[in-house]
């Protein structure tokens, strides 16, 4: 406790000291929810309670016209390892090389492709297998962007530590290739090939397809994820499909979710030591859905945020999951 308090007057001090620079903003956010589980007549197993499930701070800027930096730390998140870092979401430092091409070094968010991978944390209220389990999606590295000059296409490439590293300087890294577009007014993509190492000299390939459609009120997101890996027999029997549909109003959300995890490979080669790189465990064959609303009191404001929710899925014993909360922003400057 005494170290947040520390860390919170730092950050006021800092703040305070950039006072004359207007070229930077810091902002708080947090979400507090009453969470509700229920397993098939089991009273004894049933899970209810209120809880506090994000504390972030934000803070992004410019140093000149060539220098940016971004920054975002979960002060809840719990530190299991003496690294500072490994509570930082991200902290990098971008260089514009020209118009087109961006230059960016530091812990960054791993290029994996997909819609329900980009949200926010704060933001997704029920996940994929797929999503629920990934090691990690914040390493170091480094990456180059391309843009085009209307903005509205972008290529990356990254190399970064391996999100299956068991501790740093292990030797393991991932490179990845995102291509973020906007292909119609109706239709953005968020497309990546990754080469995601396990072992040394082992790699799991992923290939994900994000697709978000804009339809008047509606805004629908589509996400294939396709896994391989080196001796699985069928390219295909390892993959995750997650679709979401969000019927937006100007102070209301309605919206349903359904994925789908299935692994039909074998791995009995790999299971021992690193099983968990697999992210899907073989014979996975997992159903998540649910649906819910948001409701923003504040007139032309994103600020404050009510939910509620509720889901279910194909395993047993089978549960229902209802959850409800608030999430609020907090901006400094």
């Amino acid at each position: 406790m005494k170290k947040v308090v520390l860390f919170l007057c730092f950050v006021a001090i800092t703040s305070l000291s950039f006072a004359q620079n207007n070229d930077f903003s810091l902002r708080f956010n947090t979400r507090a929810d009453f969470d509700y589980e229920y397993f098939d007549n089991n009273s004894i197993n049933d899970r209810v309670g209120f809880a506090g499930k994000f504390l972030n701070i934000m803070l992004d800027g410019k140093i000149n016209d060539k220098f940016e930096y971004h920054w975002r730390q979960r002060l809840n998140r719990t530190n299991f390892t003496s690294n500072f870092f490994e509570a930082t979401d991200w902290a990098y430092l971008s260089y514009h090389i020209n118009n087109n091409f961006t230059l960016s070094v530091g812990k960054q968010v791993v290029a994996i492709g997909g819609f329900e991978y980009d949200y926010a944390p704060i933001d997704v209220y029920f996940y994929s297998d797929f999503c629920n389990v990934m090691p990690s999606c914040y390493e170091f590295g480094t990456s180059l962007t391309w843009s085009n000059d209307a903005k509205n296409q972008a290529l990356t490439f990254q190399i970064s530590n391996s999100i299956f590293k068991q501790q740093p300087f292990d030797g393991l890294f991932a490179y990845n290739l995102l291509w973020n577009g906007n292909i119609t007014d109706f239709w953005k993509t968020l497309y990546s090939a990754n080469l995601i190492e396990y072992n040394e000299g082992n790699y799991v390939n992923y290939i994900a397809l994000g697709n978000q459609f804009y339809f008047s009120d509606f805004v629908i997101d589509l996400d294939y994820t396709n896994k391989y890996i080196d001796g699985q027999k069928n390219f295909f029997s390892d993959f995750t499909l997650a679709t979401q549909v969000k019927y937006q109003l100007p102070q209301l959300n309605i919206f349903a979710k359904v994925s789908f995890d299935q692994n039909k490979s074998e791995y009995s080669r790999f299971i021992s030591p690193n099983y968990w790189t697999m992210t899907v465990a073989p014979g996975t064959d997992y159903m998540l859905y649910g649906a819910g609303v948001e409701y923003f009191p504040i007139k032309n404001s994103k600020d404050v945020r009510l939910h509620a929710i509720i889901s279910s899925n194909n395993r047993e014993p089978a549960n229902l999951f209802f959850n409800a909360g608030i999430t609020w922003n907090m901006k400094l400057k």
